[in-house]
């Protein structure tokens, strides 16, 4: 496993259509410390050691300054999932800025251009701002490819808890363990139904569960995509030129 992914909080400015999580201002909640810490020992327990703050929108987690800090202290590598939004306020930034300086060289920031978020906010400007000040920052902009397959999850609203980030892997039918906010452990980006609790079970076990599941496209995206054929049948209809 390159990355442990953790949900910090499912609340966000944006409230994109095709977000199965409902994320908005006022809906989602947060992952309290407690799952936050126990969810970095069984990282450091398992030998990975970089973690992916995802939402949502993970700066909307009060304690988010807090678990970076923690986490970069404990010598984590991380990569930021954000629409960037949070950071075009000046103090935010600065206290963004302020505690990662030194960590750069562990830092990834990723956002995304697409016409979904667009609709909400250009991330250009902090962008910018960023990359001058030395941050790796990296822009999905996603091809025409991922936008036909999030609007195809669009209009068949009843794939959404079957597929709600498949086009987070690019084509490339991989996937990643995630911890949700409560502390359950589950598969990210295709599924948030929770298969265990990290304070159950290892993470020896989770692995073992993800390395039985099925990762190859003529059966879709493990099996979070129960009705393949019909998906890329829609997939191909959508190709065709106009």
């Amino acid at each position: 496993m390159d990355f442990l992914t953790l949900f910090l909080s499912l609340r966000c400015t944006h409230a994109c259509a095709h977000c199965i999580f409902g994320c908005s201002l006022n809906h989602g909640n947060h992952m309290p410390w407690d799952v936050f810490q126990q969810s970095m020992a069984i990282s450091q327990k398992s030998g990975i050691n970089k973690l992916n703050f995802f939402g949502g929108e993970p700066l909307l987690n009060p304690s988010f300054f807090k678990m970076t800090e923690s986490a970069l202290e404990n010598g984590f590598s991380l990569i930021v999932t954000t629409n960037c939004r949070p950071l075009e306020d000046i103090v935010t930034m600065a206290r963004f800025l302020e505690l990662t300086e030194k960590y750069k060289e562990r830092l990834v920031i990723i956002t995304a251009r697409d016409k979904f978020h667009l609709k909400f906010y250009n991330p250009l400007a902090v962008v910018n701002l960023l990359r001058r000040q030395g941050y790796s920052v990296m822009v999905d902009d996603y091809s025409d490819r991922t936008i036909a397959l999030t609007e195809f999850n669009i209009r068949n609203r009843g794939l959404e808890g079957l597929d709600p980030g498949y086009s987070c892997c690019k084509g490339e039918w991989t996937d990643f363990l995630g911890i949700l906010l409560d502390g359950s452990w589950t598969l990210c980006p295709p599924s948030i139904k929770p298969f265990g609790s990290v304070f159950s079970e290892g993470l020896d076990e989770m692995v073992e569960f993800k390395k039985g599941l099925a990762f190859n496209s003529s059966g879709g995206c493990t099996v979070c995509l129960k009705d393949f054929e019909r998906f890329k049948d829609e997939f191909k209809r959508l190709q065709k030129p106009v």
